[in-house]
């Protein structure tokens, strides 16, 4: 199983996902850095950071 991110907004509106990540911790390192990188972004580029979700994506097995 794989984990990914979510950045949303104040408005709750998703402004980045991205995913593959091996564990949870690594999921949150990525997602803090992204947003740390949007929030710093000049002010004509700045998005409006509000929440970060981590989940883990399930694989279902498929029966033949």
């Amino acid at each position: 199983m794989s984990y990914f991110y979510e950045i949303r907004s104040t408005t709750d509106t998703i402004l980045k996902r991205d995913g593959g990540f091996a564990s949870q911790d690594a999921a949150k390192m990525a997602a803090r850095d992204d947003a740390k990188k949007m929030k710093n972004a000049p002010r004509s580029e700045r998005l409006d950071v509000g929440r970060i979700l981590v989940g883990q994506n399930k694989e279902q097995a498929t029966r033949y």
